[in-house]
């Protein structure tokens, strides 16, 4: 429980005594006992052990963005023309280049799928790489046991992962804070235990191979241009969720809870829809990056992946629609350029938080500060 010494102390030992038991009677389980038992803690009993329920849980402190406005003429301009040099960067671009710019496709529909839940819900999720690894293993098992098509390894995977966010968020969205947090953290780990441990099915450590896109997008420009599409396709879906009316009531439960259920708003329903829909699209964005690579490994649903998440919506910024597409650019060419040098790790930690001090509000916050009237489109 928070705040709780008498409580943290009981957790340990209960975590010690469990892990040793595991390791003795059943060492398959050592890997996935620990966050099952913390999720069954946090479902049934969050403030914890010993802990206290917390007041005034429903009410939230947050200050509320500015209303949302259709974009500008300006901004209208600037994004077609991105979009116009997207499509014809394959006629000039080397294949090193397309590569690349295919994984930052990837990526930002990934990140955009979790900002669809961190910005408009105020949803903070540690585990959103279950939903990205559960499409990419959907479309993975398809091909490698079923001998599916692509197109339908493409139109399943969402489905799955969407399926998955439904049984998850089902949990997830009755709690709020750290949390929800948590519980989604307990519930990837679990889901990654699986993946790893479960061998015959998924390959375990040496993951699914094989994975390759249908003939007519084994070509680089190809499968870059069908890409591109779908995250596109991806990206105007969540966009125009969140200037629906679901958008708007989505927005009052994260500013105001208690006002929000006041109003006749089913706050914890609208969150969860949310969380359905961004985890299908996270999952579309995993199957997509299974076939780009051939192969998919349990490491894809692995914490580090959901960090680089929340790390690329916080470098573009939570509170702009853009700061996913942005964050996850500048995120995927950091990592691309500091992996070649020896200590890269630590020089893309110290990188990110540099990057985080300077521009607090993001990249893309930082910049319509500066550039744009107050109150202006994003």
């Amino acid at each position: 429980g928070m705040g709780s010494i008498t409580g943290a102390f009981l957790a340990a030992v209960i975590i010690g005594e469990l892990r040793a038991f595991g390791i003795l009677l059943f060492p398959e389980s050592t890997l996935v006992l620990t966050f099952l038992v913390m999720a069954v803690v946090l479902i049934f009993r969050p403030w914890g052990l010993l802990g206290k329920p917390e007041t005034g849980a429903g009410a939230s402190h947050a200050i509320p963005d500015e209303p949302l406005r259709p974009l500008g003429p300006v901004l209208r301009l600037l994004i077609v023309a991105i979009l116009v040099i997207l499509a014809v960067l394959p006629l000039a671009a080397d294949p090193f280049t397309l590569v690349m710019a295919t994984e930052v496709l990837l990526m930002a529909l990934f990140a955009t799928s979790l900002h669809a839940i961190m910005g408009p819900g105020g949803l903070v999720s540690f585990g959103h790489a279950a939903y990205f690894g559960g499409g990419a293993y959907a479309a993975a098992l398809l091909v490698s046991w079923f001998d599916a098509r692509m197109e339908i390894a493409l139109f399943a995977a969402p489905l799955v992962a969407g399926l998955l966010a439904l049984v998850i968020g089902w949990f997830c969205v009755r709690l709020r804070g750290v949390y929800f947090a948590m519980l989604t953290l307990a519930f990837a780990q679990i889901c990654w235990s699986v993946v790893f441990q479960w061998g015959e099915v998924t390959g375990g450590d040496d993951g699914i191979l094989g994975v390759w896109p249908a003939p007519w997008a084994k070509d680089p420009a190809a499968f870059y241009w069908m890409t591109l599409a779908l995250v596109v396709a991806g990206i105007l879906l969540l966009r125009h969720m969140v200037f629906s009316p679901f958008g708007y009531a989505l927005r009052a439960g994260r500013d105001n809870a208690l006002r929000a259920e006041a109003i006749g708003i089913d706050v914890s329903r609208q969150q969860w829809l949310a969380f359905i829909l961004a985890g299908a699209v996270a999952g579309l964005a995993g199957a997509l990056f299974a076939f780009s690579k051939g192969s998919i490994f349990p490491d894809e649903m692995a914490i580090p992946r959901s960090f680089d998440a929340l790390m690329m919506v916080l470098l573009g910024g939570i509170q702009t629609l853009s700061g996913p597409w942005v964050g996850s650019t500048a995120f995927t060419m950091l990592h691309d350029w500091l992996a070649r040098i020896a200590w890269w790790r630590a020089l893309l930690g110290l990188t990110i938080i540099f990057l985080v001090m300077a521009f607090p509000q993001g990249i893309v916050g930082f910049l319509r500060s500066r550039f744009q009237p107050q109150g202006s489109d994003r």
